[in-house]
């Protein structure tokens, strides 16, 4: 079965996580894409405890993550890749994982972004890398939960644009 859902949440593993995600598709297997958690023993233990008895956790580099896809390294498992960043989605389709759609979670809001739905706030190098992975094919939608309507991130992004321009603003 391997990957069901590839997904970028700038929380990782948190509760609409576990609650929504792994239990709706059925997930056994996380695997946290993130050079930075892969290289910090604390976060991974962090991230352990918060993921239920039964559920198999990594905490890969992005290169190891793409590298287990390939090689199908989980077996019959039903995987959800999480990453923090359309960036580090960006890198393993580059080093060969065979990505077709990408569920936005939540990007939140910081200095040097603009937010586009309430739980998606985005900076230029975003809006970039979201383009880019479409032109690839790649599927782009925002839903915080299963049951939540998705939202075409490239459409979204085409319509706020154009807002921007209309209001006389720099498009990102």
């Amino acid at each position: 079965m391997s990957v069901v859902l590839v997904r970028i949440d700038d929380r990782l593993v948190h509760g609409q996580v576990i609650e929504g995600w792994v239990k709706s598709l059925r997930i056994n297997h996380v695997v946290v894409a993130s050079d930075m958690v892969a290289a910090d023993e604390t976060q991974k233990a962090l991230y352990c405890l918060a993921v239920p008895h039964g559920i198999s956790l990594d905490c890969l580099s992005v290169s190891e993550a793409a590298r287990d896809w390939i090689k199908d390294g989980w077996g019959a498992d039903k995987v959800l890749i999480l990453t923090s960043n359309p960036q580090d989605v960006l890198r393993m389709f580059h080093a060969g994982a065979p990505l077709k759609s990408v569920n936005v979670g939540g990007m939140h809001y910081r200095e040097g972004r603009v937010q586009v739905l309430k739980a998606v706030s985005l900076d230029d190098s975003d809006v970039a890398t979201f383009h880019a992975l479409a032109a690839q094919g790649i599927v782009l939608e925002a839903r915080p939960l299963p049951l939540d309507e998705p939202v075409n991130v490239v459409t979204l992004l085409d319509q706020w644009q154009q807002e921007q321009q209309a209001m006389g603003e720099q498009p990102r």
